[in-house]
């Protein structure tokens, strides 16, 4: 039974579909026609009048409906322009022989059959087909631009299209408009460019965008019923298989940027998400386009660039600036059609009230200031960042910016704090102000530091031992593998007295040598603690001054060695002393300059934090002779919480070299720590 139903049930669609054909070919009256739309597109054709009266006579109530109700389509008596009911348009004109109807995003519910017509005198029926099997139809896509850009789009369409005509329209409102097809002359110059001229797709190239092309646009083929290209006689309609929503967003912002001579200046330009992987370049003024290479910093003449492809930002670079620099820049980026690009005004100032570069000093483990200024005009972000093996200048990591902090000190000048100094830190640091705008970040550069690091002094007692510790940097405590995997020995360390690698400099031992050679000397080199240790027993008078750790030629730090000599006695009085005889904590530099960036315990003293406990204090005799009743003296401030460390004071004298022997210092033997110290010396005959 189920079979016989099944068979009288084809049978009856077959007989619909026979009588619908007959009727649509009667008399050669035009009474049907064939729609083809896919799922998600759109579609536009003509509903004809018959020939039966003539085309001028005008009749209002026109329709497209599925049923008598039209609840599924669209009626108006309204003339002249376009009337909506949700996805289904109609317009009709005066004096014409047709009306036309739009429907956008047709979806499988609207397969099927309609009629259209006049209320009053004539109708057509439609077999409406909502394909859903090209996969290049019914797209839908976003696009951005910006003013004075030109994009170009393509819109994907199936081989057996090639050869026929090819549209673009637009929807912006009232009403749906052609702009342009593929049949007409087209000139390179023109707005809208239409070009076919591929296999399975045409490009459709808007140029110099304005506010005005923003909105939709849909682009497809014109075709009948079938899918050869339609004759002069066909009855024709449009197939949308595309649309583009167009969002005009306001020119990338046009930025003045100052700067100064002989300073640097570090800009960010910041893309749209969709171009981040685009390449990036560079444009001064008319000369050629500097493209960047992704990831890695790359040099044109004095200009630094960078592109981060994962967050879409350009980083540019300039240091030394001369007026010559000074011009317009483009930060851009190519797209597929064209450049897309920020401009930036560079503006080149003197800098003169600025300070030129300086150099400031840190004791490992204590804390240091540098000194900035800002343009007072400008409300800016204070900024800091730190020299690269490049000499570019890069923002400090998050993971660090802990531990630097900004003060205003006065108008126009601010504090860089770096607390708890380590061998990291050491480096060129530059300062100055951060200005944001929307899409770009620039940063006037005017304060250039070099920061060089010591060690806080070691003191060991004649004929005693002592270690000199030398921390370094992680990357230089392992060993480098090659491919064929042969490993190398680990990088050597160094101490030298004076500094490692001049011609000055002493070496005193090696990573990679054993005490066999000098037995009071040795050396341990923890490359888990990235510390280089040297122990020296049997400690003499000599063995005191400079000494510098170094890694290869790239790192050296200073270490000041004292030595005590345990053999003097000490009074408590001092005898009567000229101002010739002045005394300064002075230990090594008396003895023995080792190298132009010598630094006494007197410079690391001024470079620490004043509000450290200091464990050592200057010793100074009066201006004005005193008699032996007024006693030379130094007071050591101990620290917070003691150490193992002894305080001291050290005493040399200037004027007069050879009373170096009769000054000494005493500590007391059951004490571990020193809590005074007195001196005496002998006055020379003059």
């Amino acid at each position: 039974m189920i079979m016989i139903k099944d068979s009288r049930r084809q049978s009856g669609m077959m007989s619909i579909i026979i009588i619908f054909i007959i009727l649509c070919l009667i008399s050669g009256q035009v009474l049907c026609f064939k729609v083809i739309g896919c799922s998600g597109g759109s579609v536009m054709f003509k509903c004809m009048k018959t020939n039966q009266r003539d085309s001028s006579v005008q009749f209002k109530g026109k329709y497209f409906c599925r049923n008598r109700d039209c609840r599924t389509g669209i009626s108006t008596e309204i003339q002249h322009r376009w009337v909506y009911n949700e996805r289904f348009a109609l317009y009709d004109g005066e004096n014409r022989g047709f009306f036309s109807v739009f429907i956008r995003k047709l979806s499988r519910e609207d397969d099927g059959k309609y009629s259209c017509g006049n209320n009053q005198e004539w109708s057509h029926n439609v077999d409406l087909v909502v394909n859903r099997t090209s996969s290049s139809c019914g797209t839908s896509v976003i696009r951005s631009a910006y003013k004075g850009q030109t994009i170009t789009f393509s819109c994907e369409c199936e081989h057996k299209f090639k050869t026929h005509t090819k549209v673009l329209y637009r929807v912006n409102g009232d009403p749906v408009f052609v702009l342009k097809i593929s049949q007409s002359s087209q000139s390179s110059e023109e707005k809208f460019i239409l070009s076919d001229n591929q296999r399975n797709h045409f490009n459709v190239t808007i140029r110099n965008i304005s506010e005005e092309e923003r909105g939709v646009y849909l682009c497809g083929v014109e075709r009948d019923g079938g899918d050869k290209p339609p004759s002069e006689t066909s009855i024709t309609h449009i197939t949308f298989i595309k649309e583009i929503e167009l969002n005009v967003s306001s020119q990338i912002s046009s930025v003045q940027v100052e700067a100064y001579i002989s300073k640097s200046v570090f800009i960010k330009c910041k893309f749209p998400e969709e171009f981040k992987e685009n390449q990036k370049f560079i444009q001064k003024d008319s000369s050629q386009e500097i493209s960047v290479e992704q990831n890695q910093w790359i040099r044109h003449d004095k200009v630094n660039m960078y592109d981060n492809s994962s967050s879409g930002v350009l980083k540019v670079f300039i240091s030394d600036l001369t007026e010559a620099d000074e011009g317009t820049y483009r930060c851009g980026v190519k797209t597929a059609d064209d450049h897309l690009f920020m401009k930036i005004t560079l503006k080149i100032s003197q800098g003169d009230h600025f300070p030129e570069s300086s150099g400031s000093a840190a004791v490992i483990g204590e804390s240091v200031k540098l000194s900035c200024n800002s343009p007072e005009k400008q409300q800016s972000i204070k900024h800091i960042c730190k020299e690269n093996e490049q000499k570019i200048c890069q923002s400090i990591s998050s993971s660090e910016k802990q531990r630097f902090e900004f003060s205003d000190s006065t108008a126009g000048v601010f504090t860089a704090s770096i607390s708890n100094v380590s061998l990291r830190d050491a480096g060129v640091y530059w300062c100055g102000a951060e200005t944001r705008h929307q899409r770009l970040t620039s940063v006037s550069l005017t304060n250039k530091h070099q920061l060089t690091l010591t060690m806080p002094p070691v003191i060991g007692r004649e004929g005693d031992s002592v270690q000199i510790k030398c921390p370094y940097d992680e990357k230089h405590s392992t060993g480098m593998c090659l491919r064929r995997g042969t490993c190398l020995s680990k990088e050597v360390k160094y101490l030298c007295k004076g500094k490692c690698f001049t011609k000055d400099a002493q070496i005193i031992i090696r990573s990679d040598e054993d005490h066999v050679k000098n037995p009071k000397i040795s050396v341990k080199d923890d490359t888990e603690l990235n510390l280089f240790t040297v122990t020296m027993t049997e400690l003499r008078a000599e063995d005191a001054g400079k000494y510098w750790c170094a890694v290869k030629d790239v790192f050296n730090l200073p270490i000041e060695l004292m030595i005590i000599r345990k053999n003097e006695m000490t009074t408590s009085d001092t005898k009567r002393q000229t101002p010739q005889d002045k005394p300064d904590i002075i230990s090594s530099r008396d003895r023995r300059q080792t190298g132009d960036h010598e630094m006494t315990q007197e410079d690391a003293r001024r470079h620490s934090d004043p509000e450290s406990n200091p464990l050592y204090s200057t010793v100074q005799s009066p201006t004005i002779s005193s008699d032996s009743q007024n006693p030379l003296y130094s007071t050591v401030q101990s620290p917070t919480i003691p150490s193992d460390g002894l305080l001291y004071a050290a005493v040399s004298f200037q004027n007069h070299e050879e009373s170096l022997s009769e000054a000494s210092v005493r500590f007391s033997k059951e004490e571990t720590h020193c809590e005074y110290a007195s001196v005496s010396h002998n006055i020379s005959p003059n």
